[in-house]
Order: structure tokens, then sequence, then C-alpha cells
């Protein structure tokens, strides 16, 4: 994300308002994920739809352990002669249930890692109507696209990932995160205040509406100066 120098008080503030966002996201991603894997694995252990499914499972069952261990080198590439990481299990299992979270497990990993143009290509072909995990996917994009210096994207997937299913912990997430990057990367601070306003509105209840009084404060008193 580009620096700006001439407001380092603000900046510092920001940067670390950024990081924890940042630490909390990948905290939720990683738990709504293991709910996922958990309900999966037990569906086609009791009840396999194929023998493909079955393999694939066992693949990523072993690496979704890694990557809930934060062995997220291993838990992508697997280890050869044992098991498939996410890579290959979303390769060669396309069409699959285990081969789509897949996909989105690399992305998580390769965004984890710091890779954020290899995170990109995993994260847009993760195909979900799940409530949680879908806005995720899309949010993470948008993180991704924010580390890459485009915040132009960035906020296109933070409105996707906030319009995608309304509740109290996705929606609140991301439309903080798109007014994060209209106030401090696009100069949009009107726009920025009326996402602030909305997260106290809509979703006071949420962490995001219990901190968002003062940046609504901050823009409130710099439009009156």
């Amino acid at each position: 994300m580009a620096e700006q120098t001439e407001q380092p008080t603000e900046k510092k503030g920001f940067d670390t308002e950024a990081w924890f966002a940042k630490n909390q996201k990948n905290i939720l991603i990683a738990a709504a994920v293991l709910v996922a894997i958990a309900g999966y694995w037990y569906m086609t252990r009791s009840n396999p739809n194929s023998p493909e499914e079955v393999i694939a499972a066992e693949s990523l069952f072993r690496a979704e352990h890694l990557f809930g261990q934060d062995s997220l080198e291993t838990a992508l590439n697997g280890r050869p002669g044992q098991f498939e990481g996410f890579a290959d299990i979303a390769a060669n299992y396309q069409g699959t249930s285990a081969g789509n979270i897949a996909q989105l497990y690399a992305g998580l990993c390769h965004l984890n890692l710091g890779r954020f143009q290899e995170a990109i290509p995993y994260l847009e072909a993760y195909e979900s109507d799940d409530k949680i995990l879908g806005p995720m996917a899309q949010g993470s994009l948008g993180d991704a696209y924010w580390e890459l210096g485009n915040p132009e994207d960035a906020l296109a997937w933070y409105r996707k990932a906030a319009d995608a299913s309304e509740n109290l912990l996705t929606t609140p997430m991301y439309l903080q995160k798109a007014a994060v990057v209209l106030e401090f990367e696009l100069n949009k601070p009107k726009e920025a205040l009326e996402l602030y306003k909305r997260i106290r509105k809509d979703f006071f209840y949420s962490n995001e509406g219990r901190s968002v009084e003062k940046s609504i404060a901050r823009l409130e008193a710099a439009a009156q100066s």
C-alpha cells in the first residue's frame, strides 16, 4: 500500500488497524473453513459419492491439519509420496467438492505467505453459495489487490463481499475495509463516512460496530474544520 508521509500520525494508526483486521480475518477464515471441512469429511466417509471424492478428501484432511498448524508451505504443496497439497488437489480433482475447497485453501496459503498475485487465481476459482465462506473468499481477493497496491480493485471486491450476504461477521468486516480504502487510499472521506455510519446503524453489535465511532468522529470533525 502506498505510504502517506504527509500524515504520519494517521498512517501509523492506520497500519495498526490494518494489521489487526488482517490477522482477525485470517483467524476467522481458518475457523470457518475448518467447520466446512469437518462436515465435508464426515459426509464423504459416511456416504462417499465416488472413489475420487474419498481420495481427494483424504489428502485434503491431511493438508487441512497442517494449515491449522500454520505449516502453510507443506499444506500447499504436500509431501511427495505421502499426500497431495492444496495446489495439487485443486488441479487434479476439479469438479469435486474437495477440489473446489482446495482452491480456497491454496489461495489463503499464498495470501498468508505474502504471495498476493499467486493467491488471486485460486480465490477466483473457488465457488460457494455459503453465506460466510463465499464473502470471505471475495474479501480475501480484496486483501490481495490491496497489498498489490491496487485500491480500486480492492474496493470493488470488498463491496462485493459486503453485499454477498448480510450477517454480523462478514458484512461489517468488509464494509470497514472498504471504508478504510476510501478514506486512506482513495481520499474519498464522504463515501467512507457513509459506510462507517452504515456499520453503526445496521451492525452495531458487531466487532466493527462497537469500534466505529472513532472513525465517524474523526471524519465529521475533519469535515467541519
